[in-house]
């Protein structure tokens, strides 16, 4: 009596090795694609965030300020105790309380236009509005626009 023995073929076996290789490189091509998409969102939602800090420590200066003076590199705030100096260029813009500490933003502004009751400031003076264009990515440029409302008291001073 021959015992039958019940196995795969050579060819059933080849079969299913062909069919778990390209499942798996499947999987490892869509996981490669979301890890990607994952590295893209970060790096979007972390130059996110640096606009929104900078938009927001900008809104506070100005809240804060006594008065706003236009410079050759940015603009000056000067507040009861403090004096905020900013400094923008192509690279970077950098918030410096002086003998306290400087904050760097790497964020391009471009675009940048000084306004006193609705006339561009070109030289060193008064500054009521601020508008700035940020560069987030190669793509996308995010208009900041900050406004000071000053009372006749301050600008008698």
């Amino acid at each position: 009596m021959k015992n039958k023995v019940f196995a795969f073929t050579i060819m059933e076996v080849t079969v299913a090795m062909l069919i778990s290789g390209l499942v798996i490189t499947i999987c490892y091509t869509a996981y490669g694609l979301i890890q990607g998409y994952y590295i893209r969102f970060g790096e979007k939602n972390k130059t996110s965030s640096l606009v929104l800090d900078l938009k927001h420590v900008l809104e506070r200066d100005f809240f804060k300020a006594a008065y706003v003076i236009r410079t050759d590199e940015g603009m000056v705030v000067q507040q009861d105790s403090l004096v905020v100096d900013y400094t923008f260029n192509d690279k970077q813009i950098l918030r410096e309380i002086k003998g306290l500490h400087t904050d760097t933003f790497a964020i391009p502004a471009q675009k940048m236009a000084f306004y006193f009751e609705g006339h561009e400031v070109k030289v060193a003076d008064t500054v009521d509005q601020i508008n700035l264009e940020l560069q987030m990515n190669k793509d996308t440029k995010v208009p900041v626009q900050i406004n000071k409302y000053y009372s006749s008291a301050d600008l008698l001073k």
